[in-house]
C-alpha cells in the first residue's frame, strides 16, 4: 500500500506566503487611495481675467471691505485687521442675460467648503452678490 505522502510547508515557505500576502494587501490599499485621489480630486480651477483684481464697495459698513479675485483664490479684507484668503475649489458660470452668476466653492478642505454666488454684469463691469443686491461692488484701479 501507498502512503500520502504529508503536503505541509516548511516554516520558510510559510513565512514567505505570509510575507507576499501582506505586501499584496499593501499594494492594494496604496491602489485603491490612487483610484480614489484621481477620481475624486477638484479639477484645476482658473478665475476668468473679467473677476481678476481688487474689488471694493462705497455701501455703508463695508467701506473698509475688500473682496479679491486672482486665478486660483479668493480673499475678503475687513479693514486692515482682517485678511481671509482662500483657494477656488470648484466655479460655476451660468449666463443671466446681461449678467454671469458665478457660483465659487473655496476652502482648504472639503470639510470647509463654503460657498459664494455673485452677478457680474458685463455692461456695468460690477459684482452684486446673489444675496446681497444692495452691495454692488467695482473693480479698484490700479495706481502706477
Amino acid at each position: 500500500m501507498r502512503h500520502a505522502a504529508n503536503a505541509t510547508a516548511s516554516p520558510t515557505e510559510q513565512q514567505s506566503n505570509k510575507s507576499t500576502t501582506i505586501l499584496l494587501a499593501i499594494a492594494g490599499v496604496m491602489l485603491v487611495g490612487l483610484i480614489y485621489s484621481v477620481v475624486v480630486r477638484d479639477p484645476e480651477v482658473s478665475c476668468p481675467n473679467e473677476l481678476i483684481g481688487a474689488w471694493v464697495t462705497s455701501a455703508k459698513g463695508y467701506e473698509e471691505g475688500m473682496l479679491v479675485i486672482t486665478k486660483t483664490g479668493v480673499a475678503f479684507s475687513v479693514g486692515a485687521d482682517h485678511l481671509d484668503a482662500q483657494a477656488v475649489r470648484r466655479l460655476e458660470a451660468t449666463p443671466d442675460g446681461l449678467r454671469t452668476l458665478y457660483t465659487f466653492v473655496y476652502g482648504d478642505s472639503r470639510r470647509d467648503e463654503q460657498t459664494l454666488s455673485f452677478y457680474y454684469d458685463t455692461k456695468n463691469q460690477t459684482i452684486t452678490f446673489k444675496n446681497q443686491a444692495h452691495l454692488v461692488w467695482t473693480r479698484k484701479a490700479v495706481e502706477s
